[in-house]
């Protein structure tokens, strides 16, 4: 490394050493935003190691992919703040929205002004390389990937664009187990052997569109000089199987943003490209990390609780931007969907006649159900409103099917109460007694943040998995992983 590099490599250290508002006195600050698929808890390796890796890419905002119930014990380890619904963690306090339903949350960066970050892992299979590996046509791969992938990430894409709108910066994380457009092409199809054909791949181009930008790529315009693979080189490097195929599936996406400063790949000093060295490395995927300048916006008024679900017992936190003026503002904590003026159960103002900040009240002589906590201004107007479900202590998660016999081809409808209430908690349909947890399911849906609800398995959702006749569990399993929270058997019989 020449001297005028280091001198900039130190520079840059201290820099992003520092807090935000000591970078920058101006409107603007520099963040360093992370992706960090940490692969199944990111217990395979050492979870020491992955503590490491967040801490040593000196990363503000880092979303995680396949944490497991993880997230907040990261982030306790970090000292820093945690959504384990999104499964984002900060060096900021974090607030989810009630208008985001899970899809993103605000990162605090200065009192009262904000960015979002929203954070996605996409379906893993059928994966589309492995299906060019195989011999899949380029009409094949993208039939599949607008068929699966594009599906998810449209959900993602809906929730934000209004944010998009309304030029708040937007940072968008994940292992979106796709490659870009911007890979796969002619000039990379002459050196890379598992670029078979350039591809136009769904996902990447849907993201673009919408007006996120490929930091990455916007630091490392030339797939040849830099490929920037992200997976994989190992599982752990350096072992691999012989027909593997590698490809840069982990994005950091920004949008609204002023500008990207630098962007950097995180894994074993052993491996092509690696920027920020830690060995023996802990996951399967390498770390992006992608330092940005942005100018974090006022919201708009909302309040919004730390948690959806507690015991009875625990504090509940609500954040709240309030609307700004000469108003009487209210947090009422009412049972869910009732009015505030006629069954308000406890009220706080805004602490020391803030616009911005939290208040925090008490459950323990609330009895178990959904409650709202909601901000209301002069006159009782509602201003926004957010829900919670609270729990008896030795409450467990519990699952069932609403029919425990069903005729082949009919929805088959589930209903769950107690989960966690991460985002990424699903239901999974498996054979009775089937001990293959990670393969073994027919059809699986994810319950979206909802500590309680219902979903249904119809044709759309179990596709060309339609159950013949024979004996079934329906499981509930935890965050993106494969722990089983609740099981419930029903009977498909023959018609």
């Amino acid at each position: 490394m020449t001297l005028a590099r280091c001198i900039v490599s130190f520079i840059l250290l201290v820099m992003f050493a520092l807090p935000v508002s000591a970078q920058n006195s101006s409107a603007t600050a520099d963040v360093r935003v992370m992706t960090f698929n940490i692969w199944l808890g990111g217990e395979l390796v050492d979870f020491g190691r992955v503590v490491e890796v967040i801490r040593i890419s000196n990363a503000d905002i880092a979303g995680l992919q396949e944490p497991t119930g993880n997230t907040q014990r990261i982030a306790d380890a970090l000292g820093w703040h945690a959504n384990p619904q999104t499964h984002i963690i900060s060096r900021f306090p974090l607030i989810a929205p009630p208008d985001a339903n899970g899809q993103y949350v605000y990162a605090q960066l200065a009192p009262g002004r904000v960015v979002a970050v929203a954070n996605v892992h996409l379906t893993s299979n059928p994966y589309g390389p492995y299906e060019v590996r195989d011999g899949a046509s380029s009409d094949d791969v993208l039939a599949l990937e607008e068929g699966l992938r594009l599906v998810e990430i449209q959900t993602t894409l809906d929730a934000v664009a209004p944010l998009l709108a309304d030029d708040v910066p937007v940072f968008l994380t994940g292992d979106f187990n796709a490659p870009s457009h911007r890979d796969w092409t002619p000039a990379a199809q002459e050196i890379r052997t598992d670029v078979a054909f350039p591809l136009e791949w769904p996902v990447s181009l849907a993201v673009e569109a919408v007006g996120f930008v490929d930091t990455f790529r916007a630091v490392h315009p030339d797939p040849v000089e830099n490929p920037g693979i992200t997976w994989t080189y190992g599982y752990p490097f350096p072992r691999l199987n012989a027909d593997e195929v590698i490809d840069r599936i982990d994005f950091v996406y920004a949008a609204n943003a002023d500008a990207v400063i630098l962007s950097e790949i995180v894994g074993d000093p052993a491996m092509p490209n690696t920027d920020i060295a830690v060995s023996p490395y802990p996951s399967d995927h390498r770390a992006v990390v992608s330092a940005i300048r942005v100018t974090p916006v006022e919201p708009p008024p909302f309040v919004a609780v730390d948690s959806p679900a507690l015991t009875i017992g625990q504090q509940v936190i609500a954040r709240y931007h309030a609307p700004a003026g000469e108003t009487v503002d209210r947090l009422v904590l009412v049972p869910a969907e009732r009015n505030v003026s006629e069954d308000a159960l406890a009220w706080l103002p805004p602490y020391e006649a803030s616009f911005f900040g939290s208040v925090t009240f008490g459950t323990s002589t609330l009895t178990a159900g959904d409650y709202d906590i909601v901000l209301v201004t002069e006159g009782d107007q509602e201003v926004s409103r957010s829900r919670f479900n609270l729990r008896e202590p030795d409450a467990v998660p519990e699952i069932a099917v609403t029919e425990s016999t069903v005729l082949e081809g009919q929805p088959i409808t589930v209903t769950w109460r107690h989960a966690p209430a991460n985002r990424l908690d699903w239901i999974g349909i498996y054979a009775a007694g089937e001990p293959d947890l990670y393969n073994g399911y027919y059809a699986y849906q994810y319950v979206n943040a909802q500590p309680h609800g219902d979903i249904t398995f119809d044709a759309d959702a179990l596709g060309e998995a339609m159950l013949p006749p024979g004996d079934y569990e329906v499981r509930l399993m935890l965050d993106d992983g494969y722990e089983v929270l609740a099981a419930a058997p029903f009977t498909v019989a023959g018609n």
